[in-house]
């Protein structure tokens, strides 16, 4: 497997786009992934979320793949990659690097989808 690196879906829904603004930087790091199972519009939905705050999507086609990890216990979180922005359009989005969390809570170590494991002290 790979570190999956991918881009925000939905993230015009709801108050992503203020929540992209202002969540969307090195500073913050790390987001949630929320199943999602009821989603009429995707049972594998997957929601990227900080503190509780919409951010967007996993893409339909990603999330067919992670959910079933997360459903079956794996805790993996969304990385910050970097703010898409353009200075011909106001919307802005969001790109992450799903991994998978091994230490406990949220402190010690990220191993990667790929196995890369890395310290977070």
């Amino acid at each position: 497997m790979f570190p999956i690196t991918t881009k925000l879906s939905g993230v015009t829904f709801s108050d992503a786009q203020a929540n992209v603004r202002t969540f969307g930087c090195e500073d913050i790091g790390s987001y949630e992934l929320v199943r999602e199972p009821d989603n009429p519009h995707d049972p594998n939905a997957i929601k990227v979320q900080v503190a509780g705050h919409f951010l967007g999507y996993v893409p339909s086609k990603i999330a067919r793949w992670v959910a079933p990890l997360i459903d079956e216990g794996k805790k993996l979180r969304a990385e910050f990659v970097r703010r898409n922005e353009s200075p011909y359009h106001e919307t802005v989005g969001l790109t992450v690097r799903i991994v998978e969390v091994v230490g406990p809570g949220t402190a010690g170590a990220i191993r990667s989808l790929g196995g890369e494991r890395r310290d977070l002290t």
